[in-house]
């Protein structure tokens, strides 16, 4: 019956489309006998079983169905554009069509799963996985509209927006849609007729054909061929023979018997003797004894006879082209085609894939040109075992390149009998880059002793890399970045070979360089540094099986004529860690991630979701962990700093307390604890959101930690410049060493690596990619650790951890520019390393120290535990089989990660605190109390006390940073000292001095005799003073102004007193009396007078005098008048004394106080009037010489001068005259 699509809608169908809902559409289809019976999209996608799409037709009539013009047709699950494939042929009844669709490439950029049986057509439409609509059409005109009509059948599948009443189920990568009873079912309900399962494509055979020969060898027409050779016959398909399905028959050497073999496809036909050179054969293949083995009959035999003839010759003896004509002196064969030529095999790699396949011949003698090649490979194909070593082969066969290397692919050989050919030395550094390509598939031999410098891809390929003179140095390891870097990365190039084993095998089993020429195992490495002397082997240039081991030249001993290698144990395993040089040892250690964590990885403590990395799984964990563990507590080391640790934080299921508590299983309980930086710094995810972080792990007995656990996480640090976060936070912890206090701060470190690329590009200078983040953090670091992050005050600092810089580089030149010292090289020299990479070896692990720290470092050295050892030692389990599983792995020390730890042992120094009196100090005696003010510390940060000796007797009994003295007494240099003592009772004393000053003493105004004294009549004399030092005792000193001292009489209490003195005149005059008195210390007063102290003699000497004298005040012509003279007992001079000095200035005398006559001399003193008025004084000094001479002076009241002469000034009339 006819079936037509049902395209009334509903009513609510409509409502439905106003309102944006669109449901599906029932349909009826046209297939009374043609049906789809199987429905599959996923082809090739992940999971996906099969490598296509496919459609499949049934034939669930009674009679052959033409589907000739017809057409299958897809569109999306709500699409209106339809894609078809075109069908022809006649589907059987209850047979099936294939129909082969699109293919996916889910798989690493190829198809999953396996290809389809023979489909009967091909088409290239990409069908979803899930929902989709397919159209069976009797026509090849493309349908349009969601739900077209007219159609012999249809399926929707998933959420198709048109089906058969209701759609099936969705389908997935691994489902298909197919239709019950193997196809017969058909309700025309897509939901009712198809079950969703695997998919199960089937497809109608072609038509059977007849057997017939394909192939054979020689070939028809062949001449030359060799005399012994066998021949083979290959048939189109596996075929039963009978024992006389062949003659074989030659013009001389007549009819052939011989022993047949192979099958059921090709059979070879070895003559039971052989034929005879110049024979002209024919070999029939008789038809009727040949039957195929299918069951699709009829046919069975072959349609009719097979004939082939060829000629024979000792090809051997035949000209051909040498092998260094073919090669040239090119990097391409110079002579290409067809091409026979001959040589010795030196190398047999026959079998099929990942054997090469063929093998290598060498001409016997060479042309003698070293720029030719004399070897070339020769290209079989799979399954060939033709040749062995020794054999001397005639090859015929197209001269080319494969992959770079000159082959020739096999067309026949012919043996011709056995030769040898000797290697040729081939040394290291090549002169040339392509320096190689003259010895390309000949013997060589390496004669030089060579070293491993490269064993990363031994365990997948079986390679190793070698190098002359010891192994490759990392260049900015070594020099400075720039041409310097890049002109050793070019002299390194050219000094490296690989050796290869003979195949391209991945992963293989077993891995045959070991040392010794024994396989590598656990106990049998093969280590950086071991060498191997005189290699023998193939010079090759191909890949190692896989692009991680590109086209390159490599020597292939195993299979090579007389092939020899032995690698050495010339870097023996260190049987521990190098031995202690300090108290404290600290080690630098990358794990190579360290996750206990196997899926659902966070960047941190409630991150975001991340990769796992490191062990897979527990059986790869626990392998780790014990090497790890053996590690560890093989460093000896005291505080350790790990890196690439998981970012889970510190809690109970956190890797780093895993670790540590399978460190404390290993040695005892509460050996091992670690710096929880979450806690320390009041911080979640204080190192960061990366995947790994830093961390510290310690020894309890040896180290504590003190101070403050710092993170550096800033953002300036972590992105260090560019846009996104690159770096590692860094961790810093101060420790003290138990038993001695003494402090150091060790940070941890984690920089951005070379490999990832940052905003600003490689430098191209030899430091690889984020070489500015890189040094841009370190600055940042540097000025951290300046700040005491960790708040101890302590100054010394170790910077460790994978800096991803070598030691030439710019972060650690900003390193070593803010003071600090590249411990590796100093004990290690340019030979120091802890990482290879790419052949060539440096450390990326450092130890750098600050000023304060590096005299205490003791020694530095690299425990070389994992990068000279290969990879494929460490816990992986992936690509291994079971026995390498076993065979390769030892839970001892060796090759936890690819990173050397880097041990740093110290003899640290409890510095002693800094200790200063101040001063010195200086104070007068008698001041007020002196504050003495001392300064200290302790560089190693820990609180100090002071306390002060101001006594000099060495006992500190005065505590406190400050104290008090009285300076009693001076002049003296008093001695004090401070102790500074630091927690542990380490100290240091600073003396200083006390000056104290002496004063001298005050003397205050004397007393004495105010009226004249008779010169019979003591003198006496008295006065005060003070003395700031209260211990001092004085003596006085009294000059008389008579020529004559004398000591007077002390009176003091506490530095103070009076003086008195007496002292009788034995001449008149008018004296003045000076006092002066010095401390015990030597001090002397200020000296005081007492000043006219008249001492007369009442009973000798009178003055008269007249006259008159210039006067140098105005010049005037002054008039004196002037007679003294004492009266017996009286002590009162009378007389009368006048002065004319001018018309104005008329002194006279109205008293005397005093005359002292002595000798010529004399003088006067008293008083009187001016003009008549008032009281003035006056004083005249006389001398009675040869001139007589005066001088006067009149004074008032109030002291002021009123008159003065200044100086003796000579009568110019009248005389002076004195009387004794």
């Amino acid at each position: 019956m006819k079936k037509t699509f049902q395209l009334l809608l509903p009513v609510v169908v409509i409502l439905a489309m106003l309102l944006g809902f669109v449901p599906a559409y029932p349909v009826q289809a046209v297939s009374p006998n043609i049906v789809i019976s199987q429905v599959y999209g996923g082809g090739g996608n992940s999971g996906a079983q099969y490598q296509n799409d496919f459609i499949e037709l049934y034939n669930l009539g009674t009679t052959p169905i033409d589907i000739t013009g017809w057409s299958v047709q897809y569109a999306s699950s709500a699409g209106s554009s339809w894609q078809k494939t075109s069908l022809t042929g006649t589907i059987q009844p209850g047979k099936y069509y294939l129909i082969q669709e699109a293919v996916g490439t889910s798989c690493s950029g190829l198809p999953c799963g396996v290809p389809l049986p023979t489909p009967n057509a091909t088409g290239s439409i990409a069908m979803s996985a899930t929902a989709g609509k397919v159209a069976l059409v009797n026509n090849s005109t493309t349908l349009t509209g969601t739900c077209p009509a007219g159609l012999v059948d249809f399926i929707g599948y998933g959420a198709a927006n048109c089906s058969e009443t209701s759609p099936t189920p969705a389908l997935s990568n691994t489902t298909a849609a197919l239709r019950k009873l193997n196809g017969a079912q058909d309700t025309d309900n897509n939901l009712a007729d198809f079950t969703i399962g695997a998919p199960n494509p089937r497809n109608t055979p072609p038509p059977d054909a007849a057997p017939a020969v394909v192939s054979t060898v020689p070939a028809d027409g062949a001449s030359a061929v060799p005399y012994d050779t066998d021949v083979t016959v290959t048939f189109t398909e596996p075929v039963n023979v009978t024992s006389a399905w062949y003659t074989l028959s030659c013009s001389i050497s007549g009819s052939h018997t011989a022993a047949v073999s192979g099958g059921p496809t090709t059979f070879t036909i070895n003559p039971d003797t052989d034929f005879i050179s110049g024979d002209s054969c024919t070999l029939t293949v008789l038809a009727n004894q040949i039957t195929d083995q299918d069951l699709n009959d009829p046919p069975d035999n072959m349609i009719a006879n097979f004939t082939v003839g060829f000629s024979t010759a000792d090809a051997c003896t035949l000209s051909y082209t040498p092998i260094y004509e073919i090669q040239g002196s090119g990097a391409t064969v110079a002579l290409t085609g067809s091409r026979t030529t001959m040589g010795v095999v030196i190398g047999d790699y026959e079998g099929p894939s990942p054997a090469l396949r063929g093998f290598f011949i060498q001409d016997l003698t060479g042309d003698g040109n070293p720029a030719t090649s004399d070897g070339i490979f020769v290209f079989e194909g799979s399954n060939a075992n033709s040749v062995n070593l020794g054999d001397v082969v005639r090859v015929t066969g197209n001269a080319g390149e494969n992959q770079g290397q000159s082959q020739i692919s096999i067309g026949n050989i012919i043996k011709c009998g056995t030769g040898s050919v000797d290697p040729v030395d081939v040394t290291l550094p090549f002169a040339s880059a392509d320096y190689t390509e003259q010895y390309e598939g000949m013997l060589v031999r390496l004669p030089q002793t060579l070293t491993v410098t490269e064993m990363y891809q031994l365990g997948r390929f079986d390679e190793v890399l070698l190098s002359s003179g010891g192994r490759l140095q990392q260049p900015t390891n070594v020099t400075t970045p720039g041409a310097a870097a890049l002109a050793l990365q070019d002299q390194n190039n050219l000094n490296q070979i690989l050796v290869d084993d003979a195949s391209q095998a991945q992963n293989p089993d077993p891995i045959l360089f070991g040392r010794g020429g024994l396989p590598l195992s656990a106990s049998n490495t093969l280590r950086g540094g071991d060498t191997a002397t005189g290699i023998v082997g193939i010079m090759t240039y191909t890949w190692g099986g896989n692009s991680a081991s590109p086209n390159s030249f490599r020597v292939r001993p195993i299979n090579a004529l007389n092939g020899y290698v032995n690698f050495e144990a010339s870097n023996p395993r260190p049987e521990s860690a190098p031995a202690l040089t300090g108290r404290v040892r600290v080690a630098g250690m990358n794990l190579l991630n360290f996750f206990n964590t196997f899926s659902g990885c966070t960047n941190g403590v409630g991150g975001l979701a991340t990769d796992c990395r490191g062990a897979e799984n527990q059986m790869e964990f626990d392998r780790q962990w014990q090497k790890t563990v053996a590690a560890i507590t093989g460093t000896n080391a005291d505080v350790i700093g790990v890196i690439e640790m998981e970012n889970d934080g510190y809690g109970t299921n956190s890797a780093i307390k895993f670790l540590v508590d399978q460190l404390n299983a290993a040695a005892y309980p509460g050996t091992y604890a670690f710096i929880d930086a979450d806690t320390g710094t009041g911080q979640t995810n204080a190192l960061g959101l990366d995947a790994i972080k830093v961390g510290l792990v310690y020894k309890t007995a040896k180290v504590t930690p003190v101070g403050t656990t710092a993170a550096l996480n800033s953002e300036a640090f972590i992105n260090a410049g560019d846009s996104t976060p690159r770096n590692r936070a860094a961790l810093a912890q101060a420790f003290e060493e138990v038993g001695t206090g003494a402090r150091f701060v060790v940070t941890v470190n984690h920089l951005k690596s070379k490999g990832s690329a940052c905003n600003a590009p490689d430098g191209l200078d030899g430091q690889g990619n984020c070489n500015i983040v890189r040094t841009n953090a370190a600055n940042i670091l540097t000025a951290w650790l300046a700040s005491d992050p960790t708040r101890t005050g302590d100054p010394d600092a170790l910077i460790i951890g994978d800096l991803n810089a070598y030691a030439m580089e710019d972060p650690i030149t900003a390193i070593k520019s803010a003071g600090y010292t590249n411990l590796v090289h100093q004990f290690g020299g340019d030979e120091a390393y802890s990482y290879v990479f790419d052949g060539q070896w440096g450390y990326l692990d450092h130890a750098l120290s600050n000023a304060s720290l590096t005299p205490q470092v003791t020694g530095v050295s690299d425990w070389h535990i994992n990068s000279d050892e290969p990879s494929v030692l460490d816990y992986n389990t992936n690509f291994k089989t079971a026995n390498l599983i076993t065979t390769l792995y030892a839970p001892d020390e060796f090759r936890i990660a690819d990173h050397d730890p880097i041990l740093i042992d110290l003899d640290l120094v409890n510095n002693p605190p800094t200790a200063s009196a101040g001063g010195p100090y200086v104070a007068n005696e008698g001041d007020p109390l002196i504050t003495l003010n001392a300064t200290g510390y302790d560089p190693d940060g820990t609180a100090v006390t002071f306390a002060w000796d101001l006594d000099n007797d060495n006992v500190f009994e005065v505590s406190g940073q400050t104290a008090t003295l009285d300076p009693v007494d001076g002049a003296f240099d008093y001695p004090v000292s401070v102790k500074v003592t630091d927690a542990t009772g380490l100290f240091t004393v600073s003396t200083t001095t006390v000056h104290i000053e002496n004063i001298a003493p005050m003397l205050g105004a004397i007393t004495g005799p105010i009226e004249p004294v008779a010169i019979t009549s003591p003198v006496s004399v008295s006065g005060g003073f003070t003395d700031p030092g209260i211990l001092d005792t004085h003596i006085v000193s009294i000059d008389w102004g008579d020529l004559t001292t004398s000591a007077g009489t002390v009176t003091e209490s506490n530095g103070s007193g009076s003086v008195r003195g007496s002292h009788t005149y034995t001449t008149p005059g008018v004296y003045t009396i000076s006092m002066v008195v010095t401390d015990k210390d030597g001090a002397v007063s200020n000296t005081v007078t007492f000043a006219d102290v008249v001492i007369y003699n009442p009973n000798g000497g009178f003055i008269t005098g007249s006259g008159w004298f210039i006067s140098p005040a105005d010049g005037y012509k002054a008039k004196f008048d002037v007679m003294a003279k004492y009266h017996k007992g009286s002590i009162i001079p009378e007389g009368n004394t006048e002065f004319i000095l001018s018309d104005s200035f008329i002194f006279r005398s109205t008293s005397y106080g005093w005359l002292v006559v002595a000798g010529k001399y004399a003088q006067l003193k008293g008083s009187g009037t001016i003009n008549g008025e008032g009281e003035y004084f006056f004083m005249i000094t006389e001398l009675d010489d040869s001139p007589d001479t005066l001088q006067i002076k009149v004074w008032d009241a109030a002291g002021a001068i009123i008159y003065d002469t200044v100086t003796m000034q000579p009568l110019g009339g009248g005389n002076i005259s004195i009387k004794k």
